[in-house]
């Protein structure tokens, strides 16, 4: 779409005591029906405007329909100070109430109106809403002259005057990578327009509303980008086999890419695993079920077989049995089945559930999205059980491993780790400090995948450039091969599959929120989300101002609304719409500084960064914002926010378990809490482990967009007095978590040491798992506290707005 001549200059507009102050009337004021994603309005013929009356209702009454989102009663205007000047939802009344407004403000005082000033920015008070009707622009000019007017109606007779373009508050395309937006019912011949993310360079936005500082990289990967439709479509087809294929001729497993060599956990001992690990007294008739609950995975969307008990898989098509989407059987080139199960390690962090396809449009199990619901760590406890605790095997290995203490959180880019992992056993590359004396990362969430096209630098603090495809493939790395002297193959492997993978990733796009939505709220929030300075005057914001931007949140998360995507005074071009890119100091959004923290850790005092951490495998395309940030200061980077309703639970540990609690960081922020689990099966009922409940209607808060949870006192399960909380000061660790958070800073594989609940995996301990205790290291809940300066009815508003995104 090519940018209009729209000319909203940039202000860095305030909020005056949390009150909306006359919220803008905008210059594009449409507005549209979030499930049809609404649209532009076609511009209008011009028109001859001769007196007041024509001025008014040719004119000035369209962009009205902006200000009625906010300044009627009941909406986020409705305040003292808001309603000085006020609509009604009925546009019958504007004429009468809008002169009635004037009058409250004092007229045309020292010759324009407060109306007038208010808008444009330029008044001794500051407006909430922005700054839409510049100086300058036609809406300016065409409502001087109607309130001039009110004192001398010779002043509206304006003449021929041009079209109105508008565009609405509501809509976009809700995600979805820009090609494949693009390619939606196109020829394969299709030239691929310019992926929007190269254009995040420095100088781009410079001084403007939105700010990005994170910017794109190419990378030389080993399979080019598509150029054509057809391109895009065919390397998705081999990303979703890759990231998802089950049961097929070389699906790529953990550790092995596509080796058919590797083994995995017999079908014999996998159909053991109710006495072996579980403890059961026989095989339970929803095995496959409980499986699935018990390891947080939903069940495949394809064909994912296993051999059942007596079974021979190569005479019943791989058997009767289902998997869920983290294991799959293992088949040989030829097609046959090997009874064997391997995992998909990234399948327990990057995969969820959403209701079910009953629910609506992309409900159901979860592709790539912000799955916090897989244990990785039971799995691989259990897979040893069942081998006999053999000690040599990679389930048994990795069971001695900890890679996460909770349910649905790990320490998904753990360098330490990598460093022994992925240096093809090169010892110049292992014998360095940073294996040792780095920080631990500790437990972090996955960002879901469904975002990646809109992100020029990956993971939660900038470490990588997002076309460095290799590291999306980590976990498939053929450690067996780099380890035997086959590190070129493996990395050969990697480089043709992750370059396609990533095209297939950035294709996606995020679930539509199932719930009902109330349209003129998300306006309202549109409005908040884009324009409410949240340092402005009088409002005694108690952290520091981001150092670009407007302040408000699109200022750090991108802008969403076609009515600001268009506004030059946001972005430079309407192409940048949704991307987020745009790091900032821990001390700015005071989120848990551990995963910052650890990254700079990887770095020596003088910034610079060991050839150990350049040389990885895995790290081919050098490191992000992370890498380079002055005085080794630690970064997030704030992510775009798309289907950020379906994300729970947020920040980037998964520590507040709701939007509501993100916004106001004084309510709904436990410090220690379990999301529900699924009810077990009433003659189940405390015998086995069901995972967390997904279904919507049961579990999941539509109005503070989250999963339900309740609050564990300390003392309770999961939460042991002296040890994992302090029973004296409820908000502060215990005396053996902060010794151990110590460590932790220090010699960073210590985090990484089994612990004893850890090794044990009694079905106690599972459960102890789904507990979330924000007082552990890394799991912190503070930070965001620039938002407790929203008031509830507006926090009400963008929770609305962001259920349309």
């Amino acid at each position: 779409m090519s940018l209009r001549n729209l000319r909203t200059p940039l202000f860095l507009f305030a909020a005056l005591g949390g009150a909306i102050l006359l919220s803008a009337c905008g210059e594009y004021g449409g507005r549209s029906d979030p499930a049809t994603g609404g649209g532009v309005t076609g511009p209008r013929d011009s028109v001859q405007v001769k007196n007041c009356d024509e001025l008014f209702t040719k004119r000035v009454q369209p962009r009205l329909e902006f200000c009625r989102s906010c300044h009627v009663p009941g909406g986020v205007a409705d305040v003292a100070d808001g309603r000085l000047f006020q609509l009604d939802k009925d546009a019958a009344q504007d004429a009468r109430l809008l002169k009635e407004s004037w009058l409250r403000l004092g007229g045309n005082g020292a010759g324009k109106s407060r109306i007038l000033k208010m808008a444009s920015g330029t008044d001794t008070r500051t407006h909430s809403a922005g700054a839409p009707w510049p100086v300058g622009s036609d809406a300016y000019r065409e409502m001087d002259a109607l309130l001039q007017g009110y004192d001398n109606p010779s002043a509206c007779a304006l003449g021929n005057l041009g079209a109105i373009t508008e565009f609405p508050l509501l809509g976009g395309p809700r995600g979805g990578g820009a090609w494949s937006n693009f390619c939606a019912g196109k020829a394969d011949s299709a030239v691929l327009p310019v992926d929007p993310r190269t254009l995040v360079v420095p100088g781009v936005n410079e001084g403007k509303a939105v700010a990005f500082n994170a910017y794109w990289k190419s990378c030389d990967n080993g399979v080019p980008r598509p150029k054509t439709c057809g391109e895009m479509r065919e390397q998705s087809k081999l990303g979703l086999f890759v990231g998802h294929g089950q049961g097929e001729v070389g699906t790529p497993l953990s550790f092995a890419g596509g080796n058919e060599n590797v083994s995995g956990l017999s079908a014999e001992k996998y159909n053991q695993l109710w006495k072996s690990a579980w403890g059961m007294d026989e095989r339970p008739s929803n095995f496959d079920e409980l499986v699935a609950e018990r390891y947080g995975s939903p069940a495949s969307l394809v064909p994912n077989p296993y051999p059942l008990p007596g079974e021979d898989p190569n005479k019943t098509n791989g058997g009767s049995g289902k998997l869920p989407m983290v294991f799959t059987q293992i088949r040989k080139a030829d097609g046959t089945w090997t009874g064997e199960i391997g995992q998909k390690v990234c399948l327990f962090c990057h995969n969820g559930q959403l209701g079910t396809v009953a629910d609506g449009e992309g409900m159901g199990p979860q592709l790539g999205g912000a799955g916090s619901i897989g244990d990785f760590a039971v799995a691989s406890s259990d897979f040893s059980k069942a081998e006999g605790l053999a000690g040599f095997g990679a389930n048994s290995a990795l069971s001695l491993v900890t890679t996460s203490t909770n349910r649905g959180t790990g320490a998904i880019d753990f360098f330490q780790l990598a460093f022994i992992l992925f240096s093809n056993g090169d010892p110049a590359l292992l014998l360095n400090d940073k294996i040792v004396l780095s920080q631990a990362i500790g437990n972090i969430k996955s960002p879901p995948w469904w975002n990646l096209a809109y992100r020029p630098q990956k993971f939660h603090g900038a470490v990588l450039p997002t076309d460095s495809s290799r590291i999306d493939l980590a976990a498939y790395y053929d450690l067996v091969k780099s380890l035997s002297g086959g590190g070129d193959e493996a990395l050969a492997w990697m480089d043709a599959h992750s370059g396609p993978f990533q095209t297939w990733a950035e294709t996606l796009a995020s679930p539509k929120f199932p719930g009902e939505i109330d349209t003129a709220l998300a306006e309202q929030g549109a409005i908040l989300f884009h324009s409410k300075n949240l340092w402005g005057d009088g409002l005694d914001n108690p952290g520091p101002k981001p150092d670009q931007g407007n302040g408000s949140c699109a200022g750090c998360h991108g802008a969403y609304s076609p009515r600001y995507t268009h506004d030059p005074a946001y972005l430079d071009t309407p192409e940048l719409a949704g991307i987020a890119a745009y790091t900032v100091p821990t001390a700015v959004v005071g989120t848990d500084p551990v995963y910052a923290d650890a990254m700079q850790s990887l770095r020596n005092r003088d910034g610079s960064v060991s050839p150990a951490i350049l040389k990885q495998a895995v790290v081919s395309c050098g490191l992000g914002n992370a890498g380079s940030t002055d005085d080794l200061t630690p970064i997030y980077l704030a992510p775009p926010l798309w289907g950020t309703w379906a994300a729970a639970p947020y920040f980037h540990n998964g520590s507040v378990p709701n939007i509501w609690g993100v916004l106001d960081p004084h309510s709904e922020r436990p410090n220690i809490w379990k999301r529900r689990s699924t009810p077990a099966r009433e003659d189940q009922a405390g015998k086995v482990v069901m995972g967390f409940d997904t279904n919507l209607q049961r579990a999941y808060d539509f109005d503070k967009l989250g999963w339900k949870y309740d609050e564990i006192p300390c003392g309770a399960a999961g939460s042991q007095p002296y040890i994992a909380c302090n029973p004296l000061n409820p908000e502060a660790p215990s005396p053996v978590q902060a010794l151990l958070g110590e460590i932790y800073k220090l010699i960073g594989l210590t985090w990484n040491l089994p612990r004893p609940e850890g090794l044990m995996m009694t079905q106690q301990n599972i459960e102890n798992r789904k507990v979330f205790n924000t007082n552990l290291y890394s799991q912190g809940n503070q930070g965001h506290a620039f938002t407790s300066v929203l008031t509830d009815m507006e926090r009400k508003a963008i929770i609305e707005y962001l259920k349309t995104l």
